[in-house]
């Protein structure tokens, strides 16, 4: 299993918008118009050119490769790419489903754009998040996969999803079709600086197994906000809450002073949120889930999170928080943001996890404070002169990811309607959706939104964005990140993602990208993280509220061993320590 830790960004994909992205300017930096179907983007993009009399223009045979045989540059496909009749059926989920009218998501715009765009009919199978795994599940055991499944790799569990591709057959490597998907590839492949994007895609250097959601450009997506019309109430700015004991008495401030607001912090079922990581100052990563743990490694030792002296700390200063009343006592029940969407926006939330995409909806549907207003705030640090050690890195690897069935009758198709989202032109349809829509160009000819996606109240605009545009939390592409930004007064939402990254970090115990588990330690992994995963999701989480005091911690721990806690471990530092000998 390659980087069993990569499954956590697709299991943090419920919580808060990740992407900020969009412009008040241009949509590309390197022209003043989306990139014509024919017209290179830049000085490296490759034009197709196919036989004129062939239904398809694949990109097979007509670009360049390097001396590892990875493309060059980006290619432009000719569109529509497909003239045939042919339909792929994709399993996937729409986050809003109360806006899919009833003539169905493949004929609302964006859809409907895609297929004018790329001549590939899609016929979408929209399940609801909740029985996602559920139907998975049922299509897997009936053999009746649609062509194309978001996010099959994380909802495959009958082991590693290397078994799923090369020993029964589900799915494809998609190495075997690189010659019909050159800009994921290329998108892959051409930073020789960054491993952690080479190492998300090749499972093996011979083995690809899914399309994984890129953005553009890097950046830290989300973290912790809050109200910055309280701050100035209290005399207060962002930057004096930089520790957990300003943090903590902040919470407290605005608990006794604010009205509206009993339970400041509706902190989510999981604690922290996977990927982004706001408390790993605490020298741990307090993602809780039942299948997967955060790992990490010190002075050369293999950790996994949720099982330390690092986690007592942090679940004893939390259960205490919680002891004050800072925290909903609901928090359980709360997987994204939207979950307590109406306290947001009704003066009861006062610690916001959230991108700064949603800043603006947030602000106008607070209808009983005109001056709300949301500021980002820093991952909390224990002492000011702090150095954290992992955690906070950007990346470009994100939550979406697709995969094509082994059984559509036309792969070489499918994925190149995959790789077209990766491609300069598709990049930018896919991120920004059809024009008039979601964005106009004002008199300069530079990006803005439409009326319609600004005031409209059913999303907020970033969430218009998922909906009308790529969808990423859930499927393949690569996003624009400043797609969501498009309007007057984005550019203060883009300072956001810049004032997370002033955390000083040396990223000394970040585990390594290049670690794999053999297929035999994957298999044995995933039959102790079945038991020990759920005794941890029973169990720590339970002295959050104090149901189990913190004195029951080393029973604990003893309960973990005896589900083989510390086998499991090892299996982890096996790993490690063959990645270290041949580093």
């Amino acid at each position: 299993m390659k980087k069993t830790l990569g499954f956590i960004l697709v299991l943090a994909m419920l919580v808060a918008l990740f992407a900020g992205c969009g412009t008040t300017g241009n949509p590309s930096s390197d022209a003043s118009d989306p990139p014509a179907s024919d017209t290179p983007t830049d000085d490296n993009s490759v034009s197709a050119s196919s036989d004129s009399d062939s239904p398809y223009k694949f990109a097979k045979g007509n670009f360049e490769t390097n001396e590892k045989g990875f493309p060059t540059s980006n290619y432009e496909y000719e569109l529509p790419f497909c003239t045939t009749d042919e339909v792929f059926t994709f399993w996937t989920v729409v986050w809003a489903p109360q806006a899919v009218d009833e003539s169905g998501y493949e004929n609302m715009p964006f859809a409907s754009f895609e297929r004018e765009r790329t001549g590939v009919n899609i016929e979408y199978v929209l399940i609801s998040s909740e029985t996602r795994s559920e139907n998975f599940a049922v299509l897997l055991a009936s053999d009746d996969l649609c062509d194309i499944s978001s996010q099959a790799s994380y909802f495959y569990t009958s082991g590693p999803f290397k078994k799923a591709v090369l020993d029964e057959h589900w799915f494809i490597n998609v190495y075997d079709y690189k010659d019909y998907c050159p800009n994921y590839i290329y998108e892959a492949t051409k930073d020789p600086n960054d491993d952690s994007i080479y190492e998300s895609v090749f499972y093996e250097d011979d083995l690809i197994l899914t399309f994984y959601a890129f953005l553009k450009d890097p950046l830290i997506s989300s973290n912790y906000m809050t109200r910055g019309d309280w701050l100035e109430k209290f005399g207060l700015t962002n930057d004096d809450i930089r520790t957990y004991d300003q943090l903590h008495d902040y919470l407290l401030r605005v608990k006794s002073e604010i009205d509206t607001c009993e339970f400041p912090w509706p902190m989510f079922a999981s604690i922290d949120m996977a990927g982004t990581y706001s408390f790993a100052s605490m020298d741990t990563l307090p993602y809780v889930s039942d299948r997967i743990f955060p790992t990490f490694v010190v002075d050369g030792k293999a950790k996994l999170a949720n099982m330390n002296e690092s986690d007592r700390e942090f679940v004893g200063m939390i259960q205490q928080w919680y002891s004050e009343g800072l925290i909903n006592p609901n928090w359980t029940s709360f997987t994204n943001n939207t979950s307590f969407q109406d306290l947001t926006t009704t003066g009861q939330v006062g610690y916001l996890y959230c991108s700064p995409g949603e800043v603006t909806g947030y602000e106008a549907q607070t209808t009983n404070d005109p001056n709300c207003s949301w500021v980002p705030l820093h991952k909390p640090l224990k002492t000011l002169d702090q150095t954290v050690h992992m955690g906070n890195k950007v990346s470009r690897v994100t939550y979406g990811s697709s995969c094509v069935s082994a059984k559509c009758e036309n792969i070489p198709l499918a994925v190149t309607w995959c790789d077209w989202r990766y491609s300069p032109t598709g990049c930018f349809d896919t991120s920004y959706g059809k024009e008039g829509v979601l964005w106009e160009y004002d008199e300069n000819h530079n990006i803005v939104a439409t009326d319609w996606a600004l005031n409209d109240t059913s999303l907020t605009y970033a969430w218009k964005c998922m909906f009308y545009g790529l969808n990423s939390l859930a499927e393949h592409g690569m996003e624009d990140g400043m797609r969501k930004y498009a309007y007057p007064g984005g550019e203060r939402l883009i300072d956001i993602h810049d004032y997370w990254k002033d955390q000083k970090n040396d990223y000394a115990w970040d585990w390594p990208s290049g670690v794999s588990l053999t297929d035999e330690q994957t298999a044995r992994a995933n039959q102790l993280m079945a038991d020990i995963g759920t005794f941890v999701q029973e169990n720590y989480l339970a002295f959050v509220d104090g149901s189990k005091p913190i004195s029951e911690w080393d029973g604990y721990i003893e309960g973990l061993k005896g589900l083989g806690m510390d086998e499991l471990v090892g299996i982890y530092q096996d790993a490690y320590d063959a990645y270290a000998a041949g580093a």
